[in-house]
């Protein structure tokens, strides 16, 4: 008995399971991705400035490099470019120093230390004024870290959903073309996304300057997010 109806079970289970994949297998259906993008303005920017030690002799063009021996150290060049930020209103405090280390020592010479320094700041005018204000002696890069946006999450919901009706529209038109309508949602799938700023990575303070200061590549201070869904519709 027990066994009949073991056999039973396993029959209907698989009629079941057959009349499911002949009635997947009978609905036509469509299958599109849809896209968007957003450009935000950032409200936060991590900023970073790395300095290194160096030789006075470096600027002195007459003065070959076996000649180098008067080293600044570390410790000046951070008091110097603390001085210099706290002319732009931005305060030792407000600056995270995350590295220190040694730079390759060259035959004959002192290893040079070296320092990173990150600044949280609110706008590109204060990345301006900072470019403007301090020494470049000791100061080995300047470079935008991220950029943040205290509403990005529900930015990218907004992105998202516009993907998606970009997906659905453009299921609607092709199938329009063909005298078919768009039936109901069967699947939606978020795709790989990316999510970016343009700003160069490695930016020397000459090459800062003209970048922020040219309307005409104006979204380069900007968060860009982008999205792509992928769905499938039946066909009426």
């Amino acid at each position: 008995m027990k066994n009949t109806l073991l056999f039973l079970t396993l029959f209907f289970c698989s009629v079941f399971l057959k009349s499911q994949d002949l009635y997947k297998a009978q609905i036509r259906f469509i299958e599109v991705t849809g896209s968007a993008e957003l450009e935000i303005e950032p409200d936060e920017i991590r900023f970073i400035i790395g300095i290194k030690e160096y030789w006075k002799e470096e600027f002195d063009k007459r003065t070959k490099f076996k000649d180098y021996k008067t080293k600044v150290p570390i410790s000046v060049i951070e008091k110097n470019l603390v001085a210099d930020l706290a002319q732009v209103g931005i305060q030792k405090d407000n600056l995270i120093f995350r590295e220190v280390g040694n730079y390759f020592r060259y035959n004959g010479k002192e290893f040079l230390i070296s320092k990173q320094i990150e600044l949280i700041l609110y706008d590109f005018k204060t990345v301006n004024e900072i470019t403007m204000v301090i020494d470049t002696k000791g100061i080995d890069y300047m470079r935008i870290g991220e950029l943040k946006n205290k509403e990005i999450t529900e930015f990218r919901k907004q992105v998202k959903i516009e993907a998606l009706k970009a997906a659905k529209e453009k299921a609607k038109y092709l199938l329009a073309s063909i005298d078919k309508e768009i039936g109901d949602v069967i699947s939606i799938t978020e795709m790989n996304s990316e999510n970016n700023f343009l700003m160069p990575q490695s930016i020397t303070s000459n090459t800062i300057m003209g970048s922020l200061d040219n309307p005409g590549i104006e979204n380069i201070r900007k968060i860009k997010l982008r999205y792509e869904i992928k769905a499938k519709f039946e066909i009426k």
